[in-house]
């Protein structure tokens, strides 16, 4: 397969595994041990092109850019909030298909370390069509491979690494603290490029990244929950809830209708139980929709066993769906309710509604802009 794609098109280092990495550099001739060195030059050192890598002999970095390519994503659009800690740039990919990612910085007041996360999509639109999203109103168009995946990680890496105030000891890790998996699509329905996109992530030769610097959101698809706990993947599950209710959940979150909350509940369970790690559940409070006290009772009740984290969010606005978000003070009433019932519980401050930085609104605004006559 992979001398097939040789012939017929430059090969995407950023969508091979290690192992197929060193099957690539068999083929061009070269020891499997150039690999190593490329990897390195990536994910290390941040290169965006074959020159940048001087370690390399000549002959292969013109092997590679005959026969290979790094990059697969062009910069369309970038806006940065008014606190300039959150910037949302949308992408275009190689078919003329769009994505976006979102880079955010923290700063934490009290030991002053920096956190800087990057969120990123792994599908173009979404098929799960939850009615407070809007990437869920876009539909589904297609999976995005492995190297799409890494490649909005990588691009923040390039720009803005040397932006920190923090020492870089070699290693992106001083610079890239999280990688979130919140954008655009529902990751476990792009089950195979999103694992070997973790991997690469964990990986020692790629970013080395550990279990609690990547999170993947999923909103609840039972039997790939199943599956994944046993990949042996470093990572934190966070399941987006958002209703204690299946009446309430299925209209929230459709795929609810085929997983109902039973089964979702005891999937997390078995996920737990299977590999050790608490889950969060994320809870987008909307103004009279699913904010109430009697909400937070049912929450209470549905989590009952289950060890877990929540996050609270205010939702994002949605005219189109008339969806609006609960007050801070009914969020703070909701999170006592919470925190009262022995569940840990954060009300997390949303980022960038300046620039539309929810997920899905930047490129819902590029896409009606490009219809326009």
């Amino acid at each position: 397969m992979l001398m097939m794609s040789l012939v017929i098109a430059p090969v995407r280092i950023l969508d091979l595994t290690v192992v197929q990495l060193q099957e690539f550099m068999k083929f061009l001739g070269e020891p499997t041990s150039s690999a190593d060195q490329i990897l390195k030059y990536i994910y290390r050192e941040c290169a965006a092109d074959f020159e940048e890598m001087t370690g390399l002999s000549p002959s292969l970095r013109q092997k590679l850019k005959e026969h290979a390519s790094i990059g697969c994503l062009e910069q369309l659009e970038e806006k940065v909030s008014s606190d300039a800690q959150t910037r949302k740039v949308l992408f275009g990919l190689a078919d003329n298909n769009t994505v976006e990612s979102t880079l955010m910085y923290f700063r934490n007041p009290r030991t002053g370390r920096e956190r800087r996360t990057v969120c990123v999509s792994s599908q173009v639109g979404c098929s799960v069509g939850c009615r407070f999203c809007a990437t869920g109103q876009q539909g589904f168009v297609r999976n995005l491979s492995m190297g799409e995946i890494i490649h909005q990680i990588l691009f923040f890496m390039r720009r803005f690494r040397g932006e920190t105030t923090e020492p870089v000891k070699g290693k992106n890790q001083a610079w890239l603290t999280n990688v979130v998996l919140m954008g655009m699509g529902e990751p476990l329905a792009n089950y195979d490029n999103v694992c070997q996109a973790i991997a690469m992530l964990n990986s020692p030769k790629g970013m080395g990244l550990g279990s609690h610097q990547v999170t993947l959101s999923t909103a609840g698809l039972v039997p790939q929950i199943r599956q994944i706990a046993g990949e042996g993947l470093h990572f934190q599950l966070a399941v987006s809830l958002h209703a204690a209710s299946d009446k309430l959940r299925s209209r929230l979150v459709p795929i609810n209708r085929k997983y109902p909350l039973e089964q979702l509940i005891f999937a997390c369970k078995d996920y737990i139980n299977r590999t050790r790690r608490n889950i969060f559940i994320e809870y987008a409070l909307f103004d009279g929709v699913n904010d109430s006290t009697k909400d937070a009772d049912e929450l209470v009740r549905l989590l009952d066993g289950l060890k877990c984290s929540i996050n609270l969010i205010l939702g994002n606005p949605i005219p189109s769906q008339d969806f609006q978000p609960a007050s801070l003070e009914t969020a703070f009433t909701f999170q006592k309710k919470l925190i009262a019932s022995g569940i840990r519980t954060m009300l997390r401050v949303s980022r960038g509604a300046d620039i539309e930085a929810g997920c899905g609104q930047l490129r819902s605004r590029w896409l009606a802009k490009q219809s326009q006559p």
